[in-house]
């Protein structure tokens, strides 16, 4: 009985305690004169998953093309 206990007490802190946190994401692209740039922005308090959302959001096609990448 005990064991039960402690684990649906385990299962019910898991899902009290958030998951959220900071994450870095790096950026980097080529300037006009090919020197490479590197930015790095912070996602403050957020799910992994919200976090690449917005990461990728940070990326742009065309005359510059900026890759980011979540750390």
């Amino acid at each position: 009985m005990k064991k039960v206990m402690f684990g649906t007490l385990a299962i019910v802190l898991l899902g009290l305690t958030s998951c959220k946190k900071d994450y870095n994401c790096e950026c980097t692209y080529q300037d006009t004169g090919n020197t490479t740039i590197t930015e790095n922005k912070t996602i403050k308090n957020s799910t992994l998953d919200d976090a690449k959302k917005t990461c990728d959001g940070y990326e742009t096609t065309g005359a510059v093309t900026r890759t980011c990448t979540l750390l």
